[in-house]
């Protein structure tokens, strides 16, 4: 059982590891093979300012709203003339007040509710705003340019509309009946009342458990299970392409499903289709749209052509001049064509890495009262640090030992490695230290004292200069023969254009789909028509906040129906197709009138009365403007930023080794596994199951790449903790336990200001201001768990190796 229990976690960890990582990865590097079936993995949703997209300009039309509050007037004045009951006239009063109410909020209210559908598009930061002309009230919704604009219009545009459902679990036999009861009656209308696929798909294709594809075309892996013998079935009759034959076949449908780990595997979900052929098997271009595939067929297509991956490749001498230049002339994610000798290359680069110059020096500082960084006990003025510096340099030149001097005499931090700085390159150091250093040229050279904000330096070069070389990741297509610079450059234009195709034949087909499984709630004749108003009120007994809702006299003979039928159950109550409530019926509701309890505080029932008064407004939007929005940074200035973000975090990765050494490495380690996780998070829907998503614009950009900087400020802490106790004496293992645990208040601290800091951004801010702090906050709370758990663990398995011995791995002079 022991060995059972050692082993489960391992596995589990080990699983969610692998599972974040295929997550993490970009999706052209998750392609299986061809002829397999691909599977549909996450991807990273970008805002409206990274992606671009369209304005439309909706017009709120009050007109029905006017009218339903002129009735309602005449109403209570014909009730007051006629000496009505006071019941009567009080719920007239009432209603009254509740449009009111709702005129007064409605841009607010509707607002609220396209600002949700935008967001079941896929984006999270809608941005809406409202706009008047004159009498007129808009509503301007921008849909970024990752969601189809004709489906936003759709989604967005639709009338708003509240809806009572009741619940539907199980498939059962009566269900499965009524699905194909409504297939069949479809078909009948199409085949014998003159109707088309096209009108049914329309009328039908919005409602739980339809879907409508008009004229999509399938390539031969891409038909949908039970739809094979339409393959070779004739197409519709030339001229009447939406009203040949239809057909009503069983099959099914693939559909992606989160697991509880994060994985996303595809299920069959059965069903019934009317289907119609649009056209049979024709030959059709298939863009290939990965370069590493493109390269690969045309390397087989084309005569005289080969293709090469290159995996971070040095570009030294061993590589062609031309095609090292090439490749520092481009971004990661460019072609390049370039012509060398009689052979033609086109490349596509993945990944690079610049090299640099590095140099090792070490320093004897002289700090001064008042410099950065200078102790208490610092007392010399500015010109005695000088002239201190002076002396120094001058014994120096006469042959004392430069590291022993370090070592007594200098201020800085590494007097106790005698003052050696290590190996560094440019952009480390402050400018002026780094322009006398490498200016130096011979080993054991020494500067004239330098002045930077910590004092007076005296450098000595320990190592010359040295340059590594840039590398690169890159697909290389190589074409030979005798006009090979005509088709290089032929292909490299099909190449930018997206213009390499396979042809494999493929028929278009128009689908109407009608779902065999139950979608949790089925459709009542109950809907905003009947319904007049909800309000707030107090529980007379509880005095907990309820709301209540009433409908008209045909309405309240529905509802009691309705809850007569699910005694005991929940009814839903949607608006705008979005899930309200759900309350729980206890007994038959007579009398036109429900109330809904279950609401935390009085803000929660008001909130819920606005949503189900939006839902039933009088007040139709209508679409009449559409304008094309820039994207305010292109993909070229995209990819430049995300190499910028790599560079960055390559940097501080070398600057870790170089600082921290082995104790860097892990932190490097870590930090690649604050990197997986961080990407798998923005991939995934928000608490897995939502159909949220985390958006990411240039804001969210922003406090992702300043929370890869702090992912690392709790290892330093730790670090030189660390150091601290290695230079007492202790052994490893204890300085790791020591150094975690002197150095969590100051982390904990660190963090909790940080997050109290995004707490506040996000309730205060706008949309951007709430994207930097989502991303900066989830930044800073994922890197306490990989700074301190995933670091000393790392540390942890280190210390039980041989490497422990060694002292100078940790910085920590002998």
């Amino acid at each position: 059982m022991a060995s059972r229990r050692t082993l489960l976690w391992p596995l589990v960890t080990a699983a969610l590891g692998v599972s974040a990582l295929l997550i993490a990865l970009p999706a052209d590097w998750k392609q299986l093979p061809p002829g397999l079936p691909q599977i549909s993995w996450p991807g990273l949703h970008l805002g409206l300012d990274l992606a671009g997209g369209t304005q439309l300009d909706f017009r709120i039309s009050e007109e029905e709203i006017r009218k339903q509050l002129a009735d309602v007037d005449a109403e209570i004045d014909r009730l007051q003339k006629s000496g009505g009951q006071v019941e009567e006239i009080n719920l007239a009063q009432a209603q009254r007040q509740s449009i009111v109410d709702q005129r007064s909020n409605l841009v607010e209210a509707i607002r609220a509710v396209l600002e949700r559908r935008i967001n079941s598009l896929g984006v999270s930061e809608a941005t809406i705003t409202p706009s008047y002309f004159g009498d007129e009230r808009h509503l301007l919704v921008e849909c970024p340019g990752l969601v189809d604009v004709q489906e936003c219009i759709k989604v967005v545009g639709k009338t708003i509309q509240l809806e009572f459902k009741e619940p539907m679990l199980e498939a059962t036999a009566e269900y499965k009946g009524e699905v194909r009861s409504r297939a069949e009656n479809a078909l009948r209308r199409i085949t014998e009342s003159g109707s088309t696929l096209t009108k049914e798909g329309q009328d039908l294709g919005s409602q739980l458990g339809m879907a409508y594809q008009p004229g999509k075309t399938f390539f031969r892996d891409q038909i949908p299970k039970g739809l094979d013998g339409l393959w070779a079935a004739a197409p519709s009759p030339k001229g009447a392409p939406f009203g040949g034959k239809v057909v009503l076949r069983d099959g099914s449908v693939k559909q992606p499903k989160q697991n509880a780990d994060g994985s996303v595997t595809e299920q069959e979900v059965a069903g019934i289709f009317l289907a119609e052929v649009l056209r049979g098997p024709t030959a059709t271009g298939r863009t290939i749209v990965e370069a590493n595939k493109a390269f690969a067929y045309l390397a087989k297509t084309e005569p005289g052509a080969s293709t090469v991956h290159h995996e971070k490749t040095p570009l030294d001498a061993k590589i062609d001049a031309r095609v090292a230049a090439a490749l520092r002339s481009v971004t990661p994610g460019s072609l390049k064509q370039v012509q060398t000798d009689a052979v033609g290359r086109i490349l596509f680069l993945s990944n690079f890495q610049h090299g640099g110059e590095q140099i090792s020096a070490s320093h004897i500082l002289v700090s001064y009262a008042g410099a950065s960084g200078a102790g208490a006990d610092v007392t010399r003025t500015k010109e005695q640090a000088l002239a201190r510096a002076t002396q120094l340099l001058g014994q120096a030149r006469s042959g004392a030992n430069f590291t022993q001097l370090a070592a007594t005499q200098s201020d800085g931090e590494s007097r106790k490695d005698g003052g050696k700085l290590g190996s560094f390159g440019r952009g480390i150091m402050a400018p002026t230290f780094e322009e006398a250093a490498f200016a130096l040229t011979k080993v054991g050279d020494l500067t004239e004292p330098v002045e930077t904000q910590f004092g007076y330096h005296v450098i000595r070069l320990d190592k010359a200069l040295s340059v590594t070389p840039d590398i690169a990741t890159y697909d290389e297509l190589v074409i030979s023969g005798t006009d090979a610079q005509a088709r290089t450059e032929a292909l490299a234009a099909k190449l930018q254009q997206g213009a390499v195709k396979s042809t494999e034949p493929a028929v278009t087909l128009s689908l109407l789909f009608f779902s065999l499984e139950p979608t949790g709630w089925k459709d009542t004749a109950l809907d905003g028509k009947h319904f007049r108003s909800a309000t707030v009120s107090l529980d007379g007994v509880t005095n907990i906040p309820v709301v209540q809702i009433a409908f008209d006299a045909e309405g309240g003979k529905m509802f009691q129906e309705l809850t007569k039928r699910n005694t005991g159950k929940q009814i839903a109550i949607f608006v705008g197709g979005e899930l309200i409530s759900a309350p729980r019926v206890n007994e038959e509701i007579a009398g036109g009138m429900a109330v809904i309890t279950g609401n935390g505080n009085f803000d929660e029932a008001r909130q819920l009365a606005q949503d189900l008064n939006t839902g039933a407004i009088p007040a139709p939007i209508h679409l009449v403007g559409q304008y094309t929005v820039e994207a305010t940074l292109g993909k070229a200035a995209l990819r430049t930023s995300l190499m910028a973000a790599l560079i960055g975090t390559v940097i501080l990765m070398l600057y870790m080794i170089v600082a921290y050494r082995i104790l860097g490495l892990m932190a490097d380690i870590a930090l690649l596994f604050y990197a997986v996780l961080l990407f798998a998070i923005f991939k995934l829907p928000l608490l897995l199951f939502s159909s949220n998503y985390i958006v990411l614009t240039l804001a969210g950009m922003a406090g992702t790449i300043l929370s890869i900087g702090m992912a690392v400020d709790a290892n330093v802490l730790v670090f030189e903790r660390m150091k601290e106790e290695l230079r007492k004496g202790k052994l490893v293992k204890s300085a790791i336990e020591s150094s975690f645990k002197h150095s969590w208040p100051a982390i904990r601290d660190g963090n909790i200001t940080a997050l109290i800091t995004c707490l506040i951004l996000f309730s205060a801010g706008t949309s951007i201001i709430r994207g930097f702090a989502v991303t900066l906050g989830m930044g800073t709370l994922l890197s306490m768990f990989t700074a301190v758990t995933v670091t000393r663990w790392l540390l942890r398995r280190l210390a039980e190796t041989k490497l422990a011995e060694r002292p100078e791995l940790f910085g920590v002079k002998r």
